[in-house]
């Protein structure tokens, strides 16, 4: 089965590295306006469940990390190369939409 999410075996790991459970991890999101129970992460993290932008601004604060670093790391790089194409174009020249 495909994944539905590229970011739930960062959020595992990063869990499992804070010593945090499943249940606590729901709780602390909860604290922070995300409506996520146990069941919900643990399908997140399994990758049977697609994340929402709520969950996403949820995780960084409950992390307290940068949004981008919630990502694979080649995510991370293109979205890098991404940032260092926009910076690249001369002042005043319309950017393409990618």
């Amino acid at each position: 089965m495909e994944s539905l999410n590229v970011i739930g075996s960062f959020l595992a790991k990063k869990r499992h590295e804070l010593g945090l459970s499943q249940e606590f991890m729901a709780a602390r999101l909860q604290r922070e306006g995300v409506d996520v129970s146990r069941q919900m992460l643990a399908n997140m993290e399994s990758g049977r469940t697609q994340i929402t932008d709520k969950h996403l601004i949820g995780f960084q604060k409950v992390f307290r990390t940068c949004l981008i670093r919630l990502f694979p790391l080649e995510i991370q790089i293109l979205d890098e190369q991404f940032a260092q194409r926009a910076n690249d174009q001369p002042k005043g020249s319309p950017r393409r939409r990618q």
